[in-house]
């Protein structure tokens, strides 16, 4: 039977790399495999499919060792059809994989995925579990071999949940080896890392486990040693005790004399005791040989592991202090980034000159895909807070760019209605990221406000990009939402791309709120995966619309937290409240 399927794979390429695959095959295994064909011909002409699978198989495996694949391919093909028709679900699993072994072997790789997963498919009938897992292993690495990596992970991620449900650490320490290898193929640092963690967390216990088993076999052995000493002495002693039947026996004897009695008895006595001593020495010679010898084959196993462990641990710390150099410069410039996004921030004394508000931003990671922007212009206020595509570094980008072209539309080029400085910022993210040419599909959603008169705060205009705008009404118990129009900015399937945004004209009263956001609030999930919800956020709002704007962003936040309790943030949060004075 063959070995695992990876070390299968590794053991082919070194002999390959040695002799090639053009060698001659010797006429002895010529002479082999021609006398297995011929009863398989028999066999089959007699109509005995047992003995017809057996020399089948034996054929197979003689070609496959000797590199003949495509023969080997035949003959287990042969075996795969017998074993059908003999309904038998072992030979089906056993031929399946060989082939997908061999095709691996050759290259061919997606003929050798498919038949690891039809094998697959009878370890599921008959709730093979462990049967299952080496089948993902296989599909896996197949898949890491032909340099579809992303596939790789999807098999090798439903082994691990196998391999857990199961505890089978050695299968669950190679899965983590193959998506370690796989997010470093694909450039994702911080997934390498972490699966190469939990690898090595797993190399570490598995051999530390066979290092105890070692130690438990040799304390094992000198119990053993220790036991056969005892029971020597024990026989010694038995020994010595029928020397003293034997004297009495020479007593009562009749026929001898006193001193020949006691002449036999002293030659027996010596006799036996010599033999004893002979005995008890090669005995003891044994145990300090085979002990001597158990020790210096511990020892040499512990050296070697010992050796083989402090390299890789050398390794390992080598490119740990390679990945902590590197991850301390990666997030000294994104702490720098920070400082370039938080300038493209409006001041809060900008805002605070017409409004009692409050603003809550915080970016998922150092840095942020959400921004919040204002100007004011020709007697106008502009305010709009925007959600762009990701987060972090990438989102950031998204950020800068989605601020300046703002900034242009409204400041440079003096377009000032709401919904025509959105239909410009959809055409120019499209034009800036060449959507029109490339598969690009990055954008933003955009909740945007226009106060026309800044000495008249009773009227403003609203313009959305897939983002409302929530309006709480003073004395009332509920929220107004006023829905923006249903097409984000940019992207490279954005079907409407051409079509127009429209305005809102929204009427408010002194002591009236709104708020613009964007979905990460809502979104925030708790350790049981409930998204917080947009119904949770208005019964905050207008539980707490009476208390000071201060007052309402701490509740907010303090929910938030609650609500969160230890999950990770899974998405910027902006969220922005203006009370009109």
């Amino acid at each position: 039977m063959r070995k695992k399927f990876s070390f299968l794979l590794i053991l082919t390429l070194y002999f390959n790399s040695i002799t090639g695959f053009s060698q001659q095959i010797s006429e002895g295994i010529k002479s082999e495999l021609s006398g297995y064909e011929q009863q398989i011909s028999k066999y089959k002409s007699e109509g005995n499919k047992q003995l017809e699978l057996e020399y089948s198989n034996k054929a197979a495996f003689l070609c496959w060792n000797n590199q003949l694949f495509a023969q080997a391919i035949s003959h287990f093909e042969n075996v795969l059809n017998i074993s059908k028709s003999l309904n038998n679900t072992n030979g089906i699993l056993l031929a399946s994989n060989y082939l997908g072994m061999i095709h691996s072997e050759t290259e061919k790789y997606q003929k050798a995925i498919d038949y690891f997963k039809s094998g697959i498919g009878i370890s599921k009938s008959t709730n093979n579990k462990a049967n299952i897992v080496s089948g993902l292993i296989n599909i896996a690495q197949t898949y890491q071999l032909d340099k579809n990596y992303e596939e790789s992970n999807k098999s090798a991620q439903e082994g691990i949940s196998l391999s857990k449900e199961l505890n089978d650490i050695k299968s669950l320490r190679t899965l983590y080896g193959i998506v370690a290898e796989n997010y470093q193929k694909l450039n994702n640092s911080e997934k390498s890392i972490e699966y190469f963690d939990l690898f090595a967390s797993l190399d570490k216990f598995i051999k530390n486990k066979e290092i105890k088993e070692i130690k438990d076999q040799s304390a094992t052995e000198v119990n053993k040693a220790q036991q056969e000493k005892v029971k020597t002495e024990q026989e010694l002693i038995k020994q010595t005790d029928v020397l003293k039947i034997t004297k009495d026996s020479l007593n009562a004897a009749e026929e001898l004399t006193k001193e020949q009695r006691m002449q036999l008895e002293l030659k027996e006595s010596q006799i036996k005791a010599q033999e004893a001593q002979l005995k008890f020495e090669r005995l003891l010679r044994s145990i300090l040989i085979y002990g001597i010898i158990a020790i210096l084959i511990i020892a040499t196993l512990l050296l070697i592991l010992y050796r083989k462990i402090k390299s890789q641990k050398i390794q390992i710390e080598d490119q740990r202090d390679k990945l902590d150099l590197q991850n301390k410069k990666i997030n000294s410039s994104i702490q720098y980034a920070q400082n370039i996004q938080q300038a493209i921030l409006p001041t809060n004394k900008q805002i605070a000159k017409f409004f009692d508000y409050f603003i809550i931003y915080k970016p998922k990671d150092i840095v942020s895909g959400d921004f919040y922007w204002y100007v004011e212009v020709q007697e106008r206020v502009y305010i709009a807070s925007v959600d762009c595509t990701g987060h972090g570094v990438p989102g950031a980008f998204m950020s800068m760019i989605g601020s300046r072209l703002l900034n242009e539309i409204v400041i440079e080029k003096n377009i000032l209605d709401p919904a025509s400085i959105l239909s410009t910022l959809n055409s120019n993210i499209i034009k800036a990221l060449r959507q029109n040419e490339t598969e690009n599909a990055d954008g933003m959603d955009v909740c945007l406000i226009c106060f026309e008169n800044i000495k008249n705060m009773n009227s403003v205009i609203f313009a959305g990009a897939k983002r409302p705008l929530l309006v709480y009404r003073k004395g009332t118990s509920t929220i107004e939402e006023i829905k923006g129009d249903r097409m984000a900015i940019g992207g490279s399937k954005n079907e409407n791309r051409d079509k127009e945004f429209t305005n809102q004209q929204i009427s408010l009263s002194k002591e009236d709120i709104i708020f613009l956001s964007s979905d990460g609030f809502s979104d925030q999930n708790n350790p049981e995966r409930k998204r917080f919800g947009s119904q949770r956020l208005n019964d905050l709002i207008i539980d707490n619309a009476n208390e000071s704007m201060p007052r309402i962003m701490e509740v907010l936040e303090k929910e938030l937290s609650n609500y969160q309790q230890n999950e990770e943030q899974r998405d910027d949060i902006t969220f922005i409240g203006l009370k009109i004075k």
